[in-house]
């Protein structure tokens, strides 16, 4: 049930009402005339006694995805269940959903969404959709933001899932009441009933499932010398300045000037191919296991090494004294505000802390892992039972929503049976032994973090694991079928080799040829061979093409 905590905002302040099944009435807010301005209703979705009650932050793809999950539930399973998901933005689609109207924060506030307006997905779309729901006819294979957002909101009203939705709901804190056995969560929830409105409110609920996203919180590395050379910006040039990617928006912004990228992610990547179009030079600063970005008009440069008043110094000791502006296309930190100090306990941050998976008296965050978690999912705290927090979409390197999906089937049927899970020490050994194989792959688990780039878990057998491991529980039945299709299989090895067929049919004006009528999962499988074999069959003649306007980085 909700509780009145406070009401601030330009309307004064309000009077709450719980009515007997947690819906907060703000009976009104006194206004200058002393009249009442009209009542209206915080939502809330508390049933009178629910069985279950489970909270789930955030709407984008693990947010949809868990929620449907549980839905396709047993009715005799869920019956009774309170389930809300909540949702800091005004819509579904996370990281797809663009900025509000309005100018572009500056550091350090941070801007809604990492988006920026030439963004496409790098890997074709049939390979990233929720089991057999796909994208419309006639959707480019390689589609723009908008298509993706329109997708999410689509899968959110076809399964009916906006009931159980608020948006404009921001999660402030969530605090275990509780002990390692048992207890319940308390969740301070911020909301926004209206423009200038600001209302906290607090529920409490027996599970917490996180699926917030990780491209939030910007990592911004750590320089001698930065201070000292953005404030001697030289006459008659443009005001010297480091941003990340988060904040970057189009390319024209860098015209006719010297750009140093940083970075050779997807962010990185494509901002080397869109910004060496227009800059007057563009570099890309690399580690030595990284390549420049095939077809961006960069200059390659080694990792930076300090920054003097004049000069951007690289690790080869080459320096440039000509450059305007950095963009850091270095990720993101793993942070969770509201389970992490001063508003909750229940999550540590400690970029250098010294526990493992095996020592750790709580949940950790060193900012690039999680732990300990079984399975990127669970929590595995001992201050927590097993199934009190859950993750949706820890991992990295995955097509998101399949992935959510296979992630959800675990944690419904957990919520819905918590034997299905083994017991906390035999998670644990589970999580020592794959920490364990990385460090025999000279891989570092605290540093790869929820990354999957080990040989021996990629991201599809990632997802089977999870549906196999289900099925010799009983939870699911044996049906002689991988989680992962084949055909997604080939279209994510395929994702390069597609790309480039996608451009050449771009140049062509053949995408209507190649996409009308196709709506099936099976259909679009078909597509994808055909394009596969088209472009091989060209390659071998002509060689591996490069195209002067591409803008996304294929992976």
């Amino acid at each position: 049930m909700y509780h009145d905590m406070e009401g601030h905002g330009q309307l004064g302040q309000r009077v709450f009402q719980v009515s007997q099944c947690g819906v907060v009435l703000i009976a009104g807010a006194a206004l200058a005339s002393g009249q009442l301005q009209e009542s209206f209703q915080v939502p809330s979705t508390s049933h009178c006694q629910p069985t279950k009650s489970i909270a789930i932050v955030g709407g984008g793809s693990g947010g949809l995805a868990i929620l449907k999950t549980i839905f396709d539930l047993p009715e005799e399973i869920r019956n009774g269940w309170e389930v809300v998901l909540f949702e800091q933005r005004r819509n579904v689609g996370g990281v797809w959903l663009p900025d509000p109207p309005g100018p572009l924060p500056r550091p350090p506030d941070l801007p809604e969404s990492p988006l920026y307006p030439l963004l496409h997905t790098n890997t074709p779309h049939p390979t990233m959709t929720y089991p057999n729901f796909t994208y419309p006819p006639n959707t480019p294979l390689f589609p723009s933001h908008e298509y993706v957002e329109r997708y999410h909101i689509d899968y959110a009203e076809h399964h009916d899932l906006t009931p159980h939705i608020r948006v404009h709901h921001r999660v402030v804190s969530a605090n275990w009441i509780g002990d390692g056995v048992e207890g319940k969560w308390d969740l301070e929830v911020q909301v926004e009933p209206d423009v200038g409105q600001v209302v906290n409110v607090r529920h409490s609920f027996d599970h917490l499932i996180v699926a917030n996203g990780h491209n939030h919180y910007p990592h911004i590395p750590v320089w001698n010398g930065t201070e000292g050379w953005l404030a001697n910006t030289p006459p008659g040039t443009p005001q010297r300045e480091i941003l990340h990617s988060v904040y970057y928006r189009l390319p024209e912004k860098y015209r006719n000037r010297t750009v140093v990228i940083v970075g050779a992610g997807g962010s990185g990547r494509d901002a080397a191919l869109q910004v060496g179009k227009t800059a007057r030079v563009a570099y890309q600063s690399l580690t030595p296991r990284n390549e420049p970005t095939p077809g961006a008009h960069v200059v390659p440069k080694p990792r930076i090494a300090y920054f003097t008043n004049t000069s951007v110094v690289f690790e080869d000791g080459t320096s440039l004294d000509d450059v305007d502006s950095l963009i850091l296309g270095t990720g993101y930190d793993f942070r969770i505000p509201f389970l992490s100090p001063p508003h909750s306990s229940v999550l540590a941050v400690d970029p250098e802390t010294a526990y493992n998976s095996t020592t750790a008296p709580t949940l950790i965050s060193n900012l690039r892992y999680i732990f300990p978690t079984h399975r990127h999912i669970f929590s595995l705290s001992p201050q927590l039972p097993p199934t009190a927090l859950a993750f949706v979409g820890l991992p990295v390197l995955v097509a998101n929503c399949p992935s959510d999906i296979a992630q959800s089937l675990l944690v419904a049927h957990a919520l819905a049976n918590a034997s299905v899970l083994p017991s906390r020490g035999a998670m644990l050994r589970e999580l020592a032994a794959r920490e364990a194989a990385l460090q025999r792959e000279g891989l570092d688990p605290y540093y790869v973090g929820h990354r999957l780039v080990s040989e021996a878990e990629s991201d599809h057998d990632y997802q089977d694991g999870l549906v196999e491991y289900l099925k010799d529980v009983g939870a699911l039945p044996h049906d002689g079928r991988k989680f992962v299709e084949p055909w997604r299989r080939a279209g994510r090895r395929d994702s390069r080799l597609l790309g480039r067929a996608w451009e050449r049919i771009k140049e062509r004006g053949e995408e209507a040829e190649w996409l009308d009528g196709v709506r099936t999962e099976a259909e679009w499988a078909d597509v994808m061979e055909r394009m596969a074999k088209w472009q091989r069959v060209y390659e071998e003649e002509h060689g591996v093409p490069e195209f002067v306007d591409q803008l996304v980085w294929y992976v």
